[in-house]
Order: structure tokens, then C-alpha cells, then sequence
């Protein structure tokens, strides 16, 4: 099963960055337009723009980690034996490939381009979701504009020192700081206060490697025995989803949910996938 799909999910990623490199995921061209625009209104921000603008392409982060995730499965392919190896990497492919769909690559990029509406203080509308204000509403978010990336491991990741966990952004995507301002953003205050985005309430299944799936569990528990030997009472951050989504993801992704579902037991592996449209 592994030799037959791991070509199966390497295509799907080949085939997702020729659309991209076509421009026919939507959000991928409106990343770019929001970028240029962003850059005109406010020529401070030009170099955060310059880094949000690669997330509509093969070389942005959200991309690049399908493609680490593939070739982290060739390595693996070669190396599991058990059957519980097996089964772990059989559904990792799984999900690469729903990943790399064309419609689901589309809606995980709604927050980067939500970054760039909020940045343009209104002049850009959201896509996919509520408005900024209407979400922070709704949530009693209490993480400013660009909260759609925290908390992402395309983006970053929770450095753990003896006072808990803090977001540490990567490389250039360091001018969030900037961006964001006021203290560091605490795992335990992020979780229990998070707005929504579409990567932790609908993609984090499809857009998280094992490695960092585990990685995530371990800052939640550390966090959660924290806050028990301080009385404190801890919320999960996926204890529930929270509200923001527009009504054609809620409806696209339950559609979808329905179908995943009846659909398993009928077939064995992937082997059908066409990319999205």
C-alpha cells in the first residue's frame, strides 16, 4: 500500500505547485494582489508584505511543508517495518493528499490573505471568514491582527522555558513581532483566547506533520500541568471550534467530512485522487 501511494502523494504536491505557478488557486493570486496593495498603502510594511506575498507560491511555507512532508515519507517508506509504522505513514500520505488538494490548499491560504485584509485596515475584504472585528467578537480573542498564524508550524514554534511556553516566529516572519506588539504571546493565554483560523479549527489534520502534531501535544501537556500546580483552570485550544468560518467553508468542509466518512472501509488507499478543481 505504501509503494503504491507514496507516488500518489508526491504527484498531488507536483501537481498543486503547477497550479500555483499557473495562478489558478484563487487566494494564491489574491495573496499576491492584497500584498501589492498593502505595500502601496502602507510603505512601512513592505518588507512583511514582501514575505506574506511568497505564501501564494511554491515557495512559500505552507507549500514547502508539503513538499518536506514528502520527502520525509520516502525516507520513512524505506525504514518502517512495524505494522504500526506502517499504518502511522500510510496516513500521513493520506493526508498530504488532501492537502494538496487544489479547493483545500485554497482555503488553508485564507490566513495569510486574511493577515493582509487586516493589515489594510478594512480597504481589503476577508475571504472565507468573518470579519476581524466580528470574529474577536464572537471569540473574546485576545490576540491582535495576525493571529491567524500563531500557533502554525509553517510559521513558527512554542519555545519552552521554565516560565511555560512563548511563540517564537521563524525567520523572516519575525516582523509579526513587530506587527503584533505588546508582551509575548503565552501558549496557555493563546489557547484559551484564540480567534479563529482556518488551519486550527478546519486544516490542522491535513496541514500538520507527525513530528509536529506530537510536538503539539507535548506543549499542551506541559502547559496543562502547569496551570494545574498553579489552580488555574486550562482551556485546550481544541477543546471547540471557534466561529469565524464563512457559511460556504462550513458547509464545503462538512460536505466534505460526509463524504471522507462514508467513503472509508469502500476503498483501499488513495489511489483515485484527481486534484482538486
Amino acid at each position: 500500500m505504501i509503494e503504491k501511494n507514496l507516488p500518489v502523494a508526491e504527484n498531488a504536491v507536483t501537481r498543486l505547485g503547477e497550479q500555483l505557478d499557473q495562478g489558478r488557486i484563487r487566494n494564491a493570486a489574491l495573496i499576491k494582489s492584497y500584498a501589492s496593495s498593502v505595500a502601496e498603502r502602507k510603505p512601512e510594511l513592505k518588507d512583511l508584505t514582501r514575505v506574506l506575498a511568497k505564501e501564494g507560491t511554491r515557495d512559500g511555507n505552507l507549500y514547502q511543508g508539503l513538499v518536506t512532508r514528502v520527502d520525509d515519507a520516502k525516507r520513512q517508506a524505506g525504514t518502517s517495518t512495524s505494522d504500526q509504522e506502517r499504518r502511522i505513514l500510510l496516513t500521513e500520505l493520506g493526508r498530504i493528499v488532501q492537502a494538496a488538494d487544489f479547493q483545500e490548499f485554497n482555503r488553508a491560504l485564507s490566513d495569510p490573505l486574511n493577515v493582509l485584509a487586516d493589515l489594510s485596515d478594512g480597504a481589503l475584504p476577508r475571504f472565507d471568514a468573518l470579519s476581524a472585528s466580528a470574529s474577536a467578537r464572537a471569540n473574546n480573542a485576545t490576540v491582535g491582527p495576525g493571529s491567524q498564524l500563531v500557533g502554525n508550524p509553517h510559521y513558527g514554534r512554542w519555545e519552552t522555558g521554565s516560565g511555560g511556553s512563548f511563540w517564537v516566529w521563524y525567520g523572516q516572519f519575525a516582523l509579526m513581532r513587530d506587527l503584533m506588539g505588546g508582551p509575548r504571546i503565552g501558549y496557555g493565554g493563546w489557547a484559551g483566547g484564540r480567534d479563529y483560523s482556518y488551519y486550527h479549527d478546519w486544516g490542522r489534520d491535513n496541514y500538520t506533520s507527525p513530528s509536529a502534531r506530537r510536538e503539539q501535544a507535548r506543549v499542551e501537556t506541559a502547559a496543562r500541568q502547569k496551570f494545574s500546580r498553579e489552580g488555574r483552570t486550562f482551556r485546550s485550544a481544541y477543546a471547540s471550534k471557534r466561529t469565524g468560518a464563512s457559511r460556504t467553508i462550513t458547509r464545503q468542509k462538512s460536505t466534505r467530512s460526509t463524504s471522507t466518512a462514508s467513503s472509508r472501509g469502500s476503498s483501499r488507499g488513495f489511489g483515485g485522487y484527481r486534484g482538486g478543481k
